[in-house]
């Protein structure tokens, strides 16, 4: 098990930085203020992301290994979008979305194989589903960029209730 040290500060600093930002654009007129408040709450989704990944047991099955060769397969379309490549009818496009569709049913595999399944799996498992799935409508135009929100809070949601959960065990900083 990591250190939760620094993520929670990591998490405490996001925080912050998003608090303030709010009760700057509540008070003020500063125009910048939601930016901040994104990039806020941002640097402590991804803390908690990397608090939760390198403290579970996901990292340690042969799933993880079938999602970095799928995060390489996502890494070569994001590369053929950018450079507006094309093999006959493989596509930037269409490598990115079965990417994202390889990691929500690899996750969904890796879920079902779980012998204990607690809330934490259940929100972990909604949140994979919510984020690539959103991602992938907002790829193919179909959502807007807002709905993101819905995985973020998901997200926040997981984060806590992994913090409780250690803080009642006593291990939240060992």
């Amino acid at each position: 098990m990591k250190s939760n040290f620094n993520y929670v500060i990591i998490i405490i600093i996001g925080l912050i930085i998003a608090g303030a930002s709010f009760a700057s654009s509540i008070l003020t007129e500063n125009i910048n203020a939601g930016i901040w408040l994104d990039r806020g709450l941002w640097i402590g989704e991804i803390a908690g992301i990397f608090m939760l990944l390198l403290n579970g047991t996901f990292i340690k099955t042969k799933y993880f290994r079938v999602i970095k060769g799928i995060m390489a397969l996502i890494m070569i379309g994001a590369l053929l979008k950018i450079l507006h490549w094309e093999f006959q009818f493989i596509t930037g496009n269409l490598i990115l979305i079965v990417g994202f569709i390889g990691i929500m049913t690899t996750y969904f595999f890796s879920f079902l194989n779980k012998p204990i399944k607690k809330r934490l799996d259940y929100l972990k498992l909604a949140w994979v589903i919510t984020r690539y799935t959103v991602g992938v409508l907002i790829f193919l135009h179909i959502i807007h960029r807002d709905y993101q929100v819905i995985a973020s809070i998901i997200m926040w949601a997981a984060i806590f209730d992994y913090l409780i959960a250690e803080k009642k065990k006593g291990r939240l900083f060992e």
